[in-house]
C-alpha cells in the first residue's frame, strides 16, 4: 500500500477456524513486533480450545491482517461476574493498516464474546506513554485504569520497547454501562491532569536518557496518584497537548494491585 487512503480495506471479523489462522497469526506478530518471540501456533490453538478467544480481522482472501487473543481470568474487582473477567493479552494489527479502526473494531468484537460469556468486564496491559493506545483504550472504548506495573515484562527486546523498563497501565473495560457509570468524572471529589507525549517512541529515537526521563518521572505521578484513590477515566486533547484525565474516587485503590 503506497499511500494511505480514508477507507481501510474491505474486511470481516470472525473466531479463528483452523490451524492457518494461528500460523498467520506468528507472522502478523513477528512483523509488528519486531525482535520479538511471538506467541507460538500450539499455545494459542490450546487456549482458543480451553477459555481462550481468538477473534481476526480477515480479506476476502483469507490473509490475516489483525486480531485480539485473550483467556478466562479471576479478577479481584468488586462487581466483576463471579469473580472473572476476559483478559486480553495481545491485539495486532498490520502496521500499513493501523489507524483505520480495525483495532478498535476488533475489540468490540471480543466484548461481544466476552458479554456472551456472561462476563463483563475486560482487561488489557499498555504502555502507559503511547498516546494514541491512550486514546483508544481511554477515551474511544471508555476503559479506566487504577493499576500500574513497574517494567511488567522486564526487559524486552523488539523494536517499540527495547532500552526502556516495560512498565504497564492494566485497563478495565467494563462492558455494562451501569458498572461505567460508577466512574463518571461529575462522581470524583477531586481531578487532576498528566501530560503525556505526542509521540513517544520520537522521543526515544531522539534521546534515549530523556525518554528513560519521562519514564521514571511519569511512574511516580501516576503510582503516588494511584495510591491516593485517582483513577484515569479520560484523555484529553487540549490544542497540540494531549495527556490522561483523573479523578479521585475514595476507596478505589484495589487490594493488591501493583500501583
Amino acid at each position: 500500500m503506497s499511500e494511505q487512503s480514508n477507507q481501510p480495506p474491505k474486511y470481516h471479523i470472525r473466531q479463528f477456524a483452523g490451524v492457518d489462522d494461528h500460523l498467520q497469526a506468528e507472522t502478523l506478530q513477528m512483523s509488528v513486533w519486531r525482535g520479538d518471540s511471538p506467541i507460538p501456533n500450539n499455545v494459542s490453538i490450546a487456549m482458543q480450545r480451553h477459555g481462550g478467544l481468538t477473534i481476526g480481522a480477515f480479506l476476502d482472501s483469507g490473509d490475516l491482517i489483525g486480531y485480539v487473543f485473550g483467556w478466562l481470568s479471576p479478577s479481584s474487582a468488586p462487581g466483576a461476574s463471579n469473580g472473572l473477567m476476559h483478559y486480553s493479552h495481545l491485539a495486532a494489527v498490520r502496521s500499513e493498516l493501523q489507524g483505520y479502526g480495525i483495532g478498535e473494531a476488533l475489540k468490540r468484537a471480543q466484548a461481544v464474546s466476552a458479554r456472551a460469556l456472561g462476563l463483563n468486564l475486560m482487561a488489557w496491559t499498555y504502555d502507559p506513554l503511547e498516546a494514541r493506545n491512550a486514546h483508544l483504550n481511554i477515551h474511544k472504548l471508555g476503559c479506566i485504569v487504577r493499576t500500574y506495573i513497574p517494567n511488567a515484562y522486564g526487559d524486552m527486546r523488539d523494536s517499540l520497547n527495547a532500552g526502556l523498563p516495560s512498565d504497564r497501565f492494566e485497563t478495565e473495560w467494563w462492558l455494562n454501562e451501569e458498572d461505567r457509570d460508577v466512574w463518571r468524572s461529575d462522581r470524583a471529589t477531586a481531578h487532576m491532569r498528566i501530560k503525556l507525549e505526542r509521540d513517544f517512541q520520537s522521543l526515544k529515537k531522539r534521546d534515549a536518557e530523556a525518554a528513560l526521563a519521562y519514564r521514571l518521572h511519569t511512574r511516580q505521578l501516576l503510582t503516588e496518584a494511584f495510591a491516593d484513590d485517582y483513577v484515569v477515566t479520560d484523555v484529553y486533547r487540549d490544542g497540540v497537548e494531549i495527556g490522561y484525565e483523573l479523578g479521585r474516587f475514595p476507596g478505589a485503590r484495589l487490594a493488591g494491585a501493583h500501583a
